[in-house]
């Protein structure tokens, strides 16, 4: 778990770091970092777990693995929902007129593309999806690298 604590402190402050700087990643180019952070984590926590014990079964590995992985995804999630309330209040402002205006540029209302894309574009709903993405990336890397130090690595240590 102190892992997990360290390794989403550490995205945490990187992605304020970049705020800071003026250069906020845009979309989805952050995920590589987390995806990074996830393989990393469950790498190390499966690494971990052998140290200490070389003949732990396959499910406690894996449990693990997603037991941090999981942890890391709630924390990235409740960061980002309160770094988009209370840090950066005007991404979601921002992307909506940008979208409101390219509606429009459609010949549809103002009123329609505003009601709709406010109730998808906060800071909730892109909190929820990057948890929910997270979440599932962790359990299919605790899978992959559950198996790769079940089958593999596990014959490698002494």
């Amino acid at each position: 778990m102190k892992l997990t604590l360290i390794t989403a402190g550490a995205v945490i402050g990187l992605r304020l770091l970049l705020f800071k700087m003026g250069r906020p990643p845009e979309g989805t180019d952050f995920m590589i970092v987390h995806f990074l952070a996830i393989v990393t984590l469950v790498f190390f926590t499966g690494q971990r777990m052998l140290s200490g014990d070389s003949r732990c079964p396959f499910s406690d590995i894996l449990r693990d693995g997603f037991r941090n992985a999981a942890t890391y995804a709630l924390l990235l999630g409740g960061f980002l929902w309160m770094f988009y309330n209370f840090v950066d209040r005007q991404e979601f402002p921002t992307k909506i007129n940008e979208r409101v205006a390219a509606v429009m540029a459609e010949g549809k209302t103002e009123a329609e593309a505003r009601n709709g894309l406010e109730a998808f574009f906060n800071p909730f709903n892109y909190a929820s999806i990057t948890f929910f993405l997270l979440l599932a990336v962790g359990a299919f890397n605790a899978l992959v690298i559950g198996l790769l130090h079940h089958k593999v690595l596990r014959r490698l240590r002494p």
